[in-house]
């Protein structure tokens, strides 16, 4: 959040930032925008107050308003405040609580700070005194200019004292490819860049990959039967959007013996795992989360740095975040004091027992046809909760007025007694064939809020994309990708 930047808004363009009335209202604007912006993104927030003598827009006049905006930064939880170097600097490096400080200076004419002089040296030395990390920019006159500033980063940039270190400019966009951590970049959505020679994260990601820095990966789904999934639509529109040169496809066998010599390929980048891979996978794996360890089932396999393979489990995540939301925009009661049921005992149900326990419900009943398979879930998990018990039959599940239902089962001809529903909730059904399925359409007719299966494998599949990628993924490239071939063909 550039808090300078703000100053061109209508309300303060050629104010007096020395008057008391107007610094009260800029800082109340800038917070309301902070609000605004946290409310919106998970990303987290780098805040700064750049000066005109540093290439922003906020007059050096008016510094003690600038220290109060960048106090008010912390105070406000921003992850980062980058701070120019100056004795202000030093002050919020003392107090930063739980922010990290960015100690930054800018040349944006490039004449002081060369990258092959002492000056950037004793602005680097300067910036670590009083920063977590370190930041200069410069101004690149040629291509050069970007080789020296990648020297320069190599002999001084660690995991352990980070440098951001980059030259402004059209010349200059190769340090920005070349940026070791916390590159700043622009939008296609944006008006402008803010600043010279900024470009897109994809733009990034599309020139590392020519210059070799980000090799091709290939991704899989492994499964059977898969060959309708909509997966391959999903992550290869969150690839493409990154600019990432990865792809994905499908892998259908009926053992898993014959994924051995897939996941042993250099080229393996990970995989999603579904039906009937999730239990039997675990045997070629190297380790799991706690999650997956949990309940006993994968979904997602990434391959780590080191060259082993971790299971993991996004299925839970997708279960939390759909009914979270359902739970926002329903107003049903608060999970600790609602009861739930979950419908099923296959692998899927202890995926759902798990967003359960996540999300805080401490009363949970299992319904399924064969009741030796639910009591015998119920007993695995039943240290998560206050209460998990067996529903023998659906009439008896109706009567502990569940306020969220889990369906877990394929669509089947599953009757559903009216009772059920007696009381407002949320219907979540993992069963995306058919798009209203008898758990749904039940619900829907005594007016709960519904979540359809295909919006759980968009939530899951987007934390899925996060975990390989490490970056934030697209999530609405990804959910129209799915939509659109969902759409035509149910």
């Amino acid at each position: 959040l550039r808090a300078d930047l703000l100053l061109h808004s209508a309300e303060f363009a050629g104010a007096n930032l020395a008057d008391a009335e107007t610094a009260t209202a800029l800082t109340a604007y800038v917070h309301r925008q902070f609000a605004l912006l946290r409310h919106s993104s998970r990303l987290p927030v780098v805040f700064t107050v750049r000066t005109e003598p540093q290439g922003g827009a906020f007059p050096p006049t008016a510094d003690t308003l600038r220290l109060q905006l960048l106090r008010s930064a912390v105070q406000w939880g921003a992850e980062y405040v980058d701070v120019e170097i100056d004795t202000a600097a030093a002050t919020l490096y003392a107090a930063r609580q739980n922010s990290l400080v960015i100690a930054s200076y800018h040349d944006p004419a490039g004449e002081q700070l060369r990258w092959d002089g002492e000056f950037a040296c004793e602005m680097l030395a300067r910036a670590r005194a009083c920063g977590d990390i370190a930041k200069l920019i410069s101004s690149a006159r040629s291509f050069d200019d970007n080789l020296m500033c990648q020297r320069f980063v190599q002999e001084h940039h660690s995991p352990q004292t980070p440098v951001i270190a980059l030259n402004m400019g059209y010349a200059g966009q190769m340090s920005r490819v070349l940026c070791p951590c916390l590159t700043p970049v622009t939008h296609p959505l944006l008006t402008a860049a803010a600043a010279p020679g900024q470009i897109s994260a994809r733009q990034i990601n599309q020139a590392r990959s020519l210059l070799g820095l980000l090799p091709a990966r290939r991704f899989f789904l492994f499964g059977t039967p898969i060959q309708h999934s909509p997966s391959p639509a999903m992550h290869n529109a969150g690839f493409a959007t990154l600019g990432l040169p990865h792809t994905f496809e499908l892998k259908e066998t009926a053992t898993v013996d014959e994924l051995l010599p897939v996941i042993a390929n250099p080229e393996f980048g990970g995989a999603a795992v579904t039906i009937p891979h999730k239990q039997t996978i675990i045997p070629l794996l190297d380790r799991l989360t706690p999650a997956a360890q949990r309940i006993g089932a994968v979904n997602t396999i990434i391959p780590a740095t080191d060259g082993t393979l971790l299971g993991d489990n996004t299925d839970y995540l997708g279960i939390v975040g759909c009914l979270r939301q359902a739970q926002l925009e329903a107003h049903t009661p608060a999970f600790a004091d609602a009861s739930a049921l979950i419908v099923g005992a296959g692998g899927t149900s202890r995926a759902a027992l798990y967003a359960l326990h996540t999300l805080g419900v401490r009363s949970v009943a299992i319904y399924n046809r064969t009741a030796a398979r639910a009591h015998a879930l119920a007993e695995e998990f039943a240290e998560l909760f206050a209460e998990l018990a067996v529903a023998e039959t659906l009439e008896d599940a109706a009567a502990r007025e569940p306020a969220y239902i889990v369906g877990t089962i394929p669509a089947s001809d599953l009757c559903l007694p009216e009772q059920l529903f007696a009381k407002p909730g949320v219907a979540l059904d993992m069963a995306y064939k058919p798009r209203w399925t008898p758990l749904l359409e039940a619900a829907s007719r005594r007016k709960w809020a519904v979540v359809h299966g295909v919006t759980v494998l968009i939530e899951q599949g987007i934390h899925q994309m996060e975990k390989w990628s490490g970056a934030v993924a697209p999530a609405k490239p990804m959910g129209d990708a799915v939509l659109t071939k969902y759409n035509s063909e149910f």
